[in-house]
């Protein structure tokens, strides 16, 4: 999804259109839900599960390697909780 709209947003950089800006917008919008797609996945779970997700997420997520880990916390590890 966030390919197309790179796509889409380098096509209406040329100008400061309203074309490009609602591009970059939906662009930017989009990569920071992705980016905190873990600490969404665990709004419903207890309250020590979200901080210690968001903080993963928030610190070591730009890592590639940190992100996987707080999606693997989000998803797998609740469970195991219960």
């Amino acid at each position: 999804m966030l390919i197309p709209l790179c796509g889409f947003s380098y096509l209406g950089i040329s100008g400061g259109n309203e074309v490009a800006l609602f591009a970059n917008i939906l662009f930017f919008s989009s990569a920071t839900a992705l980016y905190f797609y873990p600490s969404i996945c665990v709004i419903g779970q207890a309250r020590n599960v979200r901080i210690s997700v968001f903080k993963l997420n928030l610190l070591a997520g730009w890592t590639g390697v940190g992100w996987f880990l707080a999606l693997y916390r989000a998803l797998v590890l609740p469970a195991a909780d219960e």
